[in-house]
């Protein structure tokens, strides 16, 4: 929806453009109706605003003078005056302001409608110009994250590894390489006071950190959660312990937050470089016993806390698997296992520190599943004070059961959803049908619903909306039949669903930010 504003101190003429005009048809949102112009600058000296309709000669201030000061606020602005005064120097003004229209009284209806009409198509065109721009300026930066974790991850493919390098060469030298990870201390005890707040801080932190690794040409980095960071370190490998003390210096000294940093081994290949980053997360579960604020080496003063260490990480790997598959048998069996591993340890571990470490932990891979704590159990993040209060070894093993046993139970309802089965016949109607014409009527019709009924169903069971699931499987689908190459990208679009090869070529660049053509040329 586009927002605009209208002012005409003649309130019976104002009245009759804000009632009359299908406004909600036209993909135009009336934010401000005035008869005082001074109230309508207030308004728009506050506010982004895309379309001034407005009386050319009023009290105080004239339409020409409000759509200039509107014109400073929003410079991509259309303005459409309107005057009972035939009047050469009033149409002047106008066109020297590059009004869209300049219309006399009175009013005619369909006049203006077209006139309006003509306004959203540029508003739109503009939209997508600036969209387009954006993409180009961001859409490396965002794909290079992406692809970066899955690199640190393991998880990415040869084939699309290639891809993207042959289209966005990131230098890296593999002779010396290794996987580094950052993360930021103290996160859950802030986020107790403002989450939003500390939220905003964190990307600021990061920003730093990323600029700090850019300027030191340490290698190519990615934000991998909302507290952790992940580095591909590419420089002089003796260096990197004393680079890396110097980022943590830097940020204890130049931010309100400090760093825990660990690193892997170093590795020659891409295909090895996600043993180096688990190595590098095994270390950071060192944190906890060896302190913040620092650097926790692959190789430790003490074999048997490395040792220690490492088993404690495959331990909580376990529970959460075990959580998220609703074993709760063999949480139990974990949770004394974890702690077993830390009863290893020549000195107690203080339990605030643990736990917290924990709760750190279990958070993270919440993320894995798109959940968090607030999902899963209502929790605000003030509740995660009662970690504070655990004082022995009982009272963690006892929070953490109850704990883990919610979520487990929590997450494996989200499955047994009682739409599940419902929804998988329409899915299945779905993808049988992907080259017609689909609509939510029709698969409402189909299954006996209401499609406002159907639409809420769809919603709440897969997350999107009707006409966005649709576009996403249509898309998924097209990339398998471009993967054919026996098949022409003109009957690709038509096998799922696009007549128009023009618009099935925008959608498929909206999607995955490359041309139909250029993917295929790559496949």
């Amino acid at each position: 929806m586009f927002r605009a504003v209208i002012v005409d101190d003649e309130t019976y003429d104002l009245e009759g453009l804000r009632c009359l005009i299908p406004w909600n048809e036209l993909g135009i949102e009336v934010v401000c109706s005035e008869n005082k112009p001074l109230a309508a600058l207030e308004f728009i000296e506050n506010h982004e605003i895309d379309l001034l309709i407005t009386d050319i000669k009023m009290p105080v201030i004239s339409g020409i003078e409000l759509s200039r000061k509107a014109l400073e606020q929003n410079p991509g602005l259309k303005t459409i005056f309107i005057s009972g005064y035939q009047d050469f120097h009033y149409a002047k003004q106008a066109l020297d302001l590059k009004a869209h229209a300049y219309i006399l009284k009175p009013v005619d209806d369909e006049e203006i409608v077209a006139v309006l009409r003509t306004a959203v198509a540029e508003l739109e065109n503009d939209r997508v110009k600036r969209t387009e721009d954006h993409n180009v300026i961001s859409s490396f930066d965002f794909i290079k994250n992406d692809v970066l974790q899955h690199l640190l991850e393991g998880s990415l493919d040869r084939k699309t590894l290639s891809a993207f390098l042959a289209r966005y060469p990131l230098d890296l030298v593999f002779s010396s390489v290794c996987a580094v990870l950052i993360e930021a201390d103290d996160v859950l005890l802030r986020l107790r006071e403002d989450a939003e707040a500390v939220y905003a801080e964190l990307d600021k932190l990061f920003d730093y950190i990323g600029n700090y690794i850019e300027e030191a040409a340490c290698g190519k980095w990615c934000r991998l959660n909302r507290s952790q960071m992940g580095l591909v370190y590419s420089a002089h490998s003796e260096l990197l312990e004393e680079r890396l003390q110097k980022l943590v210096q830097a940020v204890r000294e130049q931010t309100s937050f400090t760093i825990t940093v660990s690193y892997g081994a170093g590795v020659a290949s891409l295909e090895e470089l996600s043993i180096s980053f688990s190595q590098a997360k095994s270390c950071m579960n060192g944190k906890m016993f060896m302190g913040k604020n620092r650097v926790i080496p692959t190789v430790m003063s003490k074999p048997e806390m490395t040792k220690s260490i490492k088993d404690l990480s495959s331990v909580l790997e376990a529970m959460f698997g075990a959580m998220a598959n609703y074993r709760l048998i063999h949480i139990c069996d974990c949770i004394d296992e974890l702690f077993e591993v830390a009863a290893q340890f020549e000195h107690s571990v203080k339990v605030y520190h643990f736990s917290i470490h924990i709760a750190t932990r279990l958070e993270a891979f919440l993320g894995t599943l798109n959940e968090t704590y607030e999902s899963l159990l209502g929790w605000g993040i003030q509740q995660m004070d009662v970690i504070q209060h655990l004082e022995t070894v009982e009272d963690i093993k006892r929070w953490l059961r109850n704990t883990l046993f919610q979520i487990s139970e929590t997450l494996y309802m989200k499955k047994q959803h009682k739409n599940r089965g419902f929804m998988e016949h329409i899915e299945t109607f779905i993808q049988d049908r992907l080259a017609e014409n689909i609509t939510l009527r029709m698969v409402a019709n189909h299954f006996a619903y209401s499609p406002n009924h159907l639409g809420v169903l769809f919603k709440e069971y897969t997350g999107e909306s009707f006409n966005e699931y649709l576009s996403r499987i249509r898309m998924q689908k097209a990339i398998m039949l471009l993967d054919q190459h026996q098949y022409k990208i003109y009957e690709v679009a038509d096998r799922v669903g696009y007549k128009n090869i023009a618009y099935f070529s925008r959608q498929f660049r909206e999607h995955f930010n490359i041309t139909a053509a250029d993917y295929r040329k790559q496949s």
